[in-house]
């Protein structure tokens, strides 16, 4: 008997624009998982411009601290974006959120944003609609740990208020099939933002931040998973452009799901964030170039700056 997914398995290429290829540049990591990962200002600086130089149509990334909240954190921000913007003042980039565990009640975590939207040109912002488990640790006995991440219904509300007040463009993070339920009711009710987007997260063995294969979240990087997430948005009120990220990947060969997305009119988010294989260690660079050679073998064009701001409807 043919299911939903068949649909996506059996379509031939299709897309309505160029791909657009985000580098998110450091995330949480380390120089112990990567010494390639960006830490000091300077070197987040300066892979921002390189990744953006290179075709990158957006950067996502952290500041030195996820545990600074508000003015703090848009401070430490200013310290690496003063430097990228004075070379580029046009750059699209966004940052992430802040350590939800050291919200006091009435703050959502992402009070830098409007901060950084006078300060620093920023027009597009994180919002993760669900709680999540992030296995770092396993004991002798063979019992996991981790924190735990993540927003409330409260929470998410109150982001999604600032974003609409302001007219910037929502990334709605979706580690779990959940997460997207959650977000398809501001979506389907009229209250999401022009430029908004899915970005749904395939996790691997080694999870969102673990160094050894304990990942227990999230959907496996598969063609089934992908066009699972595919079947829930079908019917959803506003068609928002989708992304696909690759985190925790390990051995995995990803690079068959990355064409089939871009094959199927998706959009891709790679970088050192995303990306975690023991054995390897590329730069943000390398993993970009490699999307982006992959987008020439498929034969879609890769979005210019230009036509991704038009994407994020960046005016």
């Amino acid at each position: 008997m043919a299911t939903a997914l068949d649909k996506y398995a059996d379509m031939k290429p299709t897309w309505d624009h160029p791909v657009v290829i985000e580098s998110h540049i450091n995330g949480i990591r380390t120089k112990e998982m990567n010494p390639n990962t960006p830490i000091s200002y300077d070197e987040i600086a300066d892979d921002a411009i390189r990744c953006w130089e290179a075709g990158a149509g957006a950067i996502h990334a952290h500041n030195t601290s996820f545990d600074l909240l508000g003015a703090n954190a848009h401070k430490d921000y200013m310290r690496t974006w003063g430097k990228v913007l004075e070379k580029h003042p046009d750059i699209t980039w966004y940052p992430t959120t802040c350590n939800n565990l050291r919200l006091l009640p009435d703050e959502n975590g992402l009070e830098h944003v409007p901060l950084l939207y006078d300060d620093a040109n920023v027009r597009i912002g994180c919002v993760d609609t669900g709680l999540t488990l992030f296995a770092t640790e396993v004991d002798e006995e063979g019992y996991l740990s981790g924190p735990e991440f993540g927003f409330n219904y409260r929470r998410v509300a109150s982001q999604v208020r600032m974003f609409r007040e302001r007219e910037l463009a929502m990334v709605f993070g979706v580690y779990e099939p959940g997460h997207l339920r959650h977000a398809l009711h501001y979506v389907n009710n009229g209250l999401s933002t022009p430029g908004s987007m899915w970005d749904f997260y395939l996790i691997g063995d080694y999870g969102l931040t673990a160094m050894e294969p304990i990942g227990t979240n999230g959907m496996k990087p598969s063609l089934e998973s992908l066009y699972y997430y595919l079947t829930m948005i079908e019917s959803a009120a506003v068609q928002h452009p989708w992304y696909i990220s690759i985190w925790g990947q390990g051995a995995l060969d990803d690079t068959g799901i990355l064409r089939r997305a871009i094959e199927l009119g998706g959009h891709v988010k790679t970088g050192l964030e995303l990306f975690y294989d023991p054995d390897r260690n590329p730069t943000n660079l390398e993993l970009l170039q490699q999307c982006q050679e992959i987008a020439r073998e498929v034969g879609r064009p890769i979005a210019t700056h230009a036509e991704a701001r038009a994407l994020y409807n960046i005016r």
